[in-house]
């Protein structure tokens, strides 16, 4: 143990005298620090710069009514909402424009509500439940990243239409309640 302690003393009594060791040492202590700083500020918000990511949107739903809920249009809620929304670059256009952008780059993607939407939205109250699907269209080849971006971009459009959907039906059913003449506390 005693040893140890003459070979670290002479160590440092060596590279107290050699100022050409410093700047091997300083680099070595500063250089993994500047390489984690410049990861971390690379990657902090992977999402935050994704408005410039074009996603054409195409709302063919023609809506669907019932007594229970009246007229219903879950396309045109669903474009009111990503118009106000600018986590991507939503584009709206017709099916026809969307593919083409899709095809030829200028969007990286395309999720198409199909038209009958609304109509299986709300086959959920008649009991034989139709699931609604999106159709999502993306061109890998414009982007390797931007497919997985707009993947997380078309989940989160499912997820607002589940949400406003389930809204939209519990505010209907409490109207209806409220005019049979029944409290139910909601709207």
């Amino acid at each position: 143990m005693r040893n140890a302690f003459k070979v670290l003393r002479r160590d440092l009594t060596r590279i107290r005298r050699a100022p050409k060791s410093w700047a091997i040492i300083i680099g070595l202590l500063v250089l993994p620090s500047l390489y984690a700083w410049v990861n971390i500020i690379a990657f902090w918000d992977p999402y935050g710069n994704a408005d410039h990511i074009k996603v054409a949107i195409v709302n063919q739903d023609e809506g669907a009514s019932t007594e229970l809920t009246g007229e219903v249009n879950v396309g045109e809620q669903v474009v009111d909402q990503l118009k106000t929304n600018d986590q991507l670059g939503w584009q709206f256009m017709d099916h026809d424009a969307a593919m083409d952008a899709v095809r030829s780059g200028e969007s990286y993607a395309a999720i198409v509500m199909p038209p009958d939407f609304s109509k299986d939205l709300l086959t959920i109250m008649t009991g034989d439940f139709i699931q609604p699907e999106l159709e999502y269209y993306t061109n890998e080849k414009a982007n390797a990243i931007a497919p997985k971006i707009t993947e997380v971009g078309a989940s989160t459009l499912d997820t607002q239409i589940n949400s406003n959907f389930a809204a939209t039906v519990a505010q209907t059913i409490a109207e209806q309640a409220e005019k049979a003449g029944v409290d139910t506390g909601i709207g």
